[in-house]
């Protein structure tokens, strides 16, 4: 196991679409501040660094979905995963170490994107509102957040050898789940009461519960909740989410890599 992490991780070095997330994602944010920077001194605006805290979590799905895809693939096309079962690595001991890489990886993506957030968003809108032990709390559901969309994306590319069809599955998965958290908050945050009247579309009672569960089930769906909010609005409730969703689809996927046919 330990042979196969560094094998992995001295891959992850020198691997492009690695370091490009490591510029792309800070670069992003970056913008983002200086933006805002600039519209608060044009039109009097008011901003705080705390609105850029977490925008990471928000953006870290499309990095991991595309570079388990593209990594993970070449090892299938290049047959490393071949010859590192010849060589008599087990299967779950490959599975694991591929879903190392891609957690860690993302990680570390993240965590240069926060820093970078941190190094240019003080100087310009001053230190957080927010206490440093919630803020701390708040990074540490992040971190199971992003150890569900590995769990997601390592299964999805073990299972698919095919390199350029991986790229698809995995870029149009995460697009979906975007677009299902951005339906589900939308609803969320309908209001009971429109211009005329009561709204037939707030979500009340049961179905509420369901939006609210679904939101929090979704790792999308957590990030969004970070990255509007500033916290998860039910943090016990997601993070058991994201334990089961890591769990199950790392269980799940050693399992059909046990019998997935590698000729």
């Amino acid at each position: 196991m330990n042979r196969l992490m560094s094998a992995g991780f001295t891959r992850l070095w020198k691997n492009k679409f690695f370091w490009l997330g490591m510029i792309l994602l800070p670069g992003f944010l970056a913008f983002a501040l200086f933006s805002n920077y600039h519209d608060m001194k044009q039109y009097n605006f008011s901003f705080t660094i705390n609105g850029f805290l977490y925008g990471c979590f928000l953006l870290i799905g499309m990095f991991t979905s595309i570079f388990a895809a593209l990594f993970l693939g070449t090892e299938y096309s290049d047959g490393t995963i071949r010859n590192k079962l010849v060589i008599g690595h087990s299967r779950t001991a490959v599975y694991l170490s591929s879903l190392a890489v891609c957690f860690v990886s993302s990680l570390l993506v993240c965590l240069t994107t926060i820093i970078i957030t941190y190094a240019l968003g003080i100087p310009l809108f001053g230190t957080p509102e927010t206490p440093v032990l919630t803020i701390v709390q708040e990074y540490a559901y992040g971190v199971l957040m992003i150890a569900a969309l590995s769990g997601i994306f390592t299964l999805l590319a073990m299972m698919i050898t095919s390199k350029s069809v991986s790229a698809i599955v995995c870029t149009v998965g995460i697009f979906a789940l975007l677009f299902i958290s951005m339906y589900i908050l939308k609803r969320l945050l309908a209001p009971e009461m429109i211009e005329y009247g009561y709204n037939p579309r707030y979500l009340t009672g049961t179905a509420r519960k369901v939006y609210e569960f679904l939101q929090d089930f979704l790792p999308t769906g957590q990030g969004m909740q970070l990255a509007q909010f500033g916290h998860l609005q039910h943090p016990l409730q997601a993070c058991l989410c994201s334990l089961f969703v890591t769990a199950g689809t790392t269980m799940g996927g050693i399992l059909a890599f046990q019998k997935k046919n590698l000729k």
